[in-house]
């Protein structure tokens, strides 16, 4: 039998024990978090069928997290907040989450909740492997999915191309990639005069889209190629 997974997010440890104690079962494992970067990194590390996150509103932290989980997978997000004025519930779905609560929490109404969702998520039986996608910690997030990438939380356009150049590196961070590798990824042909040219031209592009966001992701060796630095390791020239 595969077991359900439950993420759960939360700084106060007394409620992350009653939740697991609740929802803990020979069906499902729960793993509980603190509210920090590396929250996103578990998130990424596995799958999970439901997240339940403390999300203060009144914090960009925790509303950028939420979209950026968001974002990266369809797993139902059921939000924790003790405050639900209007505004604060809008900003809660427009984020990403798929519903919510007030704390403190009805242990009843809560685990009920959960597993409504993970119900829904569980029959939908949706297939999202080939979109996953690239997440560098809340700096950078790179979604096949949506064909977008974010930087910082901001979105960033760009052409198809592009995210297909930044997709290619992005996925094999620090390797070198020639023009001819990259033409033949992205324009799946052999590289021409005029392919190594195009490669330039629309690396050149992105590169300056980046620079403009202030980042310097894709480094040029000389002579030789391309390649992806990670934002941990990213400086800018």
């Amino acid at each position: 039998m595969i077991k359900r997974r439950i993420l759960i997010v939360e700084d106060d440890l007394s409620i992350c024990r009653l939740m697991e104690e609740q929802l803990q079962n020979d069906n499902t494992d729960v793993c509980c978090v603190p509210a920090s970067a590396d929250a996103l990194d578990i998130f990424m590390a596995q799958e999970y069928c439901l997240v339940i996150m403390d999300v203060q509103v009144s914090e960009a932290d925790g509303l950028k997290m939420l979209g950026a989980m968001r974002l990266a997978k369809h797993t139902p997000i059921l939000a924790l907040t003790s405050n639900l004025k209007p505004e604060n519930r809008v900003a809660l779905l427009q984020a990403g989450a798929n519903a919510y609560l007030e704390k403190p929490v009805n242990m009843n109404v809560c685990v009920a909740q959960a597993e409504a969702l993970m119900k829904l998520y569980c029959e939908s039986n949706h297939d999202y492997q080939k979109c996953c996608p690239l997440t560098f910690g809340t700096e950078l997030i790179i979604s096949p999915l949506y064909r977008q990438i974010f930087i910082d939380g901001e979105p960033i356009e760009l052409t198809r191309t592009e995210f297909d150049l930044l997709f290619c590196l992005a996925q094999h961070p620090g390797q070198v990639w020639s023009r001819s590798q990259l033409y033949s990824y992205v324009w799946e042909d052999d590289l021409g005069v005029s392919g190594d040219n195009t490669v330039r031209a629309h690396i050149g592009n992105l590169r300056k889209k980046l620079a403009d966001a202030g980042k310097n992701y894709i480094q040029n060796i000389r002579g030789v190629g391309y390649r992806f630095i990670p934002p941990a390791l990213n400086k800018k020239d």
